[in-house]
């Protein structure tokens, strides 16, 4: 199906079935439909949607601004980065695991209300649309979170200020499914069937299109190493390396699912916590508030995940030294204050002792890796130059395995995001996070 197609059913037909969905008295006065350009949209596409609406009791009259979600892609595309599982899993985050987390927050009384955490959702459908394509689809209409003042902020590196934001906001997301799994409650379990796996592995299929991006971060970080053997300037470093080259350079595939074992620390997670996946509004210059969307990630495993993407790309040398203990502490403290306080209880309740603070950062830490493994391979296209990151979005979503791609995937960012990634690297060794490389991978 055309894209004009696409965008008269987005145009047309959309506003009336949201309009339908949300059982208001509103009459359609107008649309507007415009397709902003999207750096950071790898697998999706953004349109603004913005309608004004007449209360026919009223006849008040007032504006609605919206943002539609979209899949990107032909099949060959989609089916490597298993973005139905993807979007559907999105779409189940939205409609059902957050209204089940502030149902919880609500219910217990919780001064953490959930209802700030993302965007409002007014529709999301996943399947067959006819009148707008001929393939699986998803639809995902939320509020448009900058008419109320959010934005996106630094494009990559971020201060003490937006990382505690970032740390506070995702541990109360994660205090609901502890809530929950240490109360046996079992809509966990319920909402974990809704929810599809996204593995890295699965049986003999391998999630393709990543095996070959986490494939070329690694490359890229031996690459540097072989020209600047001095960057390994000590001996824990130095074996760390070799060991992680040794066992996984062929396929750091296996060493991803690894990350994802559970685990009573498992969890429903957001699965791509990043900087590009946050707003941030702001009063007098500062980060006040944060708004995290981009479920489609989601995976069920350690916090981990979520916690150190983010810790990994968006902390420059020097802060990551000074903050990182810190700030794991606000995020610590956040996912306590809310846990006891939906549960009622000290932290002394007996049923807390796997959240006693040593054991659960060794649990933290035994996972942290995951961050550097991903930002070995992400980091480039988000310090590269705009251009760069164009270049990235298409070759990734044209032919991930392509000449190109793997040209630019060497070269994005120049040697400022080599020894950035060398100094990611040598902290999470000095800190003992490569010890995960070692264990077994049943």
């Amino acid at each position: 199906m055309s894209d004009e197609q696409k965008i008269h059913f987005l145009r047309n037909n959309l506003p009336k079935l949201i309009l339908q969905t949300s059982h208001s008295n509103d009459e359609l006065l107008s649309v507007e439909f415009t397709t902003p350009d999207q750096l950071d949209g790898f697998m999706s596409t953004i349109h603004k949607l913005d309608l004004l609406v007449r209360n026919t009791k009223s006849g008040e009259e007032r504006p609605i601004n919206l943002m539609v979600k979209v899949m990107k892609g032909d099949d060959t595309f989609r089916t490597e980065c298993l973005s139905k599982i993807q979007f559907s899993n999105e779409i189940v985050i939205y409609t059902k695991v957050l209204p089940c987390f502030q149902k919880l927050l609500q219910t217990t009384k919780c001064s953490v209300t959930g209802d700030n955490w993302c965007p409002k959702v007014l529709y999301g459908t996943a399947g067959h649309i006819p009148e707008y394509s001929d393939q699986f689809e998803t639809i995902l209409v939320m509020e448009n979170m900058t008419i109320d003042g959010f934005t996106s902020g630094p494009r990559n590196d971020l201060d003490e200020e937006h990382l505690t934001l970032m740390a506070r906001k995702i541990a109360q997301f994660h205090a609901c499914s502890y809530a929950l799994k240490i109360t046996n409650d079992k809509q966990l379990a319920e909402l974990e069937d809704e929810l599809a796996p996204l593995n890295f592995i699965k049986g003999e299929q391998v999630f393709e299109s990543y095996a070959i991006v986490f494939k070329r971060g690694l490359e890229r970080v031996f690459k540097y190493i072989d020209e600047h053997p001095e960057s390994l300037d000590n001996e824990k470093f130095k074996k760390d390396i070799a060991n992680l080259r040794d066992k996984y350079s062929d396929e750091p595939i296996r060493l991803m699912q690894k990350f994802l074992k559970r685990d009573e620390y498992s969890i429903i997670l957001h699965g791509d916590y990043n900087r590009n996946n946050v707003l941030f509004k702001y009063e007098d210059g500062k980060p006040v508030d944060i708004r995290m969307f981009d479920f489609q990630e989601h995976r069920y495993g350690t916090p981990a995940i979520d916690l150190f993407f983010f810790m990994c790309m968006s902390m420059p040398t020097g802060l990551r030294e000074r903050f990182w203990s810190s700030l794991l502490k606000e995020y610590y403290d956040s996912l306590m204050s809310t846990l006891t306080d939906i549960l009622k209880c000290r932290e002394s309740d007996k049923r807390l002792k796997p959240f006693q603070y040593d054991r659960f950062m060794e649990h933290l830490n035994r996972f942290a890796l995951y961050g550097g493994m991903v930002a070995a391979h992400f980091l480039p296209w988000m310090l590269g130059s705009e251009e760069e990151c164009r270049q990235l979005s298409y070759h990734f979503m044209k032919d991930a395995s392509s000449a190109e791609m793997k040209r630019l995937t060497m070269v994005c960012g120049g040697e400022v995001v080599d020894r950035r990634l060398i100094e990611m690297l040598r902290h999470l060794s000095q800190i003992g996070c490569f010890s995960i490389v070692d264990e077994d991978e049943n």
